[in-house]
């Protein structure tokens, strides 16, 4: 069996990730005292989802996810925790704390040339996404740099192919797929850039999503800025190969949105690198403002959720207001928290536009002066308050968890007030697309008709996500893709045997 990765690392989005994962009613979240039952997650999800996905597959999900997760932890080296998080909305009903797993750290034992060819993320620490929140000793984190120690996505796509490496599973990096090959209307293998593979068993499409492709996101997410924080590989070409063998695609217009920004010649394999931005917009003394120097949309919201705000659009102007956006905020705010990854020890850069005057900066904006002060004026009066009366931030558990516990009455509401004050811009961006093949709760690719290409499965972000526009909690993109492959890797095992 053998693994053919179109870059020269492996490991995909997934590896830099923040490695949660979203699955309701597992065992994880209940060893750590979370309550959950698998009706619950039913009901939220028909309210994630609009009613626009098949309930049969969610409830497939909802099954198999748990499953998945026992799996993981017998079959690998991988273990894990529950994160102390509630879901993306935490007031609708069904929601619940603890659904999100992460790996514990996790220290790779393979070898060298291997271990190599590991993607991880250069812009995250050896910690979890609660030692990052909470602290952790400097020695500690030196400690685990020199054993090579792996946290978040980068551990569990360490462990992943640890566990396939030691089953025999080959990997061949540099190794881009050029075509699918059939007979008799079947997949038998693939085409690549080394020669042909044959899989008898059946091929499984992970090529992610389509993010990269310029052709292909004017074609399908047309209008909308695309500014993607994953690696540069994922430029939809299983996508392609599977259309163009007759495949049905579903929730083509939509992405994993994210707020986002960008650091002048940062890169990453040679294109632009697009960092997202979270935390720092629902800290206290931060705001998020238009053109129009105006707010848009509840700053401490779910980056997916906050992110579909950027690509609303007005008939009256014709236009898309919310582009460009700004993240504003004041010396405090710059002296008191890391923003933009500046620390907040280091002076300001250059691209963090820099000004003494609300107005002054306004004017460096090119953005409404007027708009911007009364923004301002309105938010510092809520920030007293400790009550949005806007966008109600702070309002719910969700925010709270980005905000500062330490700042009353609200952990995400303070004033704006003694200059200098610093504008970074706030690009539309994206984790991915969450657009691709329809497959069956198997991830059996599926035709426009209903029937399916024999032999060929799909998952990750090359097959449509079950969540629609939505995006459940932290790991909701990981929770049903692993459990997808948890599924297809059954359904080929019990083909071999027939």
């Amino acid at each position: 069996m053998g693994v053919f990765e179109k870059t020269s690392l492996i490991g995909g989005t997934t590896a830099i990730s923040g490695g949660g994962i979203w699955i309701p009613n597992n065992h994880v979240m209940h060893a750590s005292g979370f309550e959950d039952q698998e009706t619950d997650g039913e009901i939220y999800l028909a309210r994630l989802t609009l009613g626009e996905t098949d309930p049969n597959l969610l409830r497939d999900f909802l099954k198999a996810g748990p499953e998945m997760l026992r799996f993981l932890e017998r079959q690998s080296d991988l273990r894990f925790f529950s994160v102390d998080r509630p879901d993306y909305h935490p007031g609708w009903p069904g929601a619940r704390a603890g659904r999100s797993v992460e790996p514990l750290p996790f220290e790779p034992e393979m070898e060298r040339t291997l271990f190599q060819k590991l993607r991880y993320s250069h812009l995250r620490q050896p910690v979890t996404s609660t030692e990052g929140r909470e602290g952790l000793a400097p020695e500690i984190i030196a400690e685990r740099r020199q054993r090579n120690v792996r946290t978040q996505g980068a551990g569990l796509a360490a462990g992943l192919v640890q566990a396939c490496a030691r089953l025999g599973v080959q990997f061949h990096v540099d190794a881009a797929a050029t075509a699918l090959s059939f007979e008799g209307g079947c997949c038998i293998g693939v085409e690549t850039i080394a020669g042909s593979a044959s899989a008898r068993a059946g091929v499984v499409l992970s090529t992610g999503g389509f993010e990269w492709n310029s052709a292909l996101v004017s074609a399908y997410l047309s209008g909308f800025s695309s500014a993607p924080t994953t690696p540069p590989g994922n430029e939809g070409d299983g996508l392609r190969f599977a259309l163009e063998a007759g495949a049905a695609a579903a929730n083509m217009t939509e992405a994993w949105w994210t707020a986002a920004y960008r650091i002048p010649e940062d890169v990453l394999d040679g294109k632009p690198l697009t960092r997202n931005m979270v935390r720092e917009l629902a800290l206290p003394g931060s705001i998020m403002v238009n053109r129009k120097g105006e707010r848009f949309v509840n700053e401490a919201s779910s980056y997916n959720d906050l992110g579909m705000a950027f690509n609303a659009f007005d008939p009256g102007s014709f236009s898309y207001p919310n582009r460009p956006a700004w993240l504003i905020f004041d010396n405090a705010f710059k002296t008191r928290y890391a923003v933009a990854s500046i620390s907040p020890e280091e002076p300001a850069p250059d691209w963090m536009v820099t000004a003494g005057s609300i107005a002054e900066l306004a004017h460096k904006l090119c953005i409404s002066a007027e708009g911007l002060s009364a923004t301002v004026g309105r938010f510092n009066a809520y920030a007293l308050e400790g009550h949005d009366l806007d966008f109600r931030r702070g309002d719910d558990a969700h925010g709270l968890y980005y905000g500062d516990s330490r700042h009353l009455p609200n952990a995400c509401l303070a004033a704006i007030g003694v200059g200098p004050f610093y504008a970074v811009e706030i690009l539309p961006g994206n984790n991915g697309t969450k657009g691709g093949l329809k497959t069956t709760s198997l991830g059996e690719v599926v035709r426009h008709d209903g029937s399916l290409i024999g032999g060929l499965f799909a998952c990750g972000n090359v097959a449509a996500s079950i969540f629609g526009k939505g995006y459940p909690g932290h790991g909701g993109s990981l929770g049903p893709i692993l459990t997808a492959a948890y599924k297809v890797g059954t359904e080929i095992g019990a083909n071999r045997l027939r």
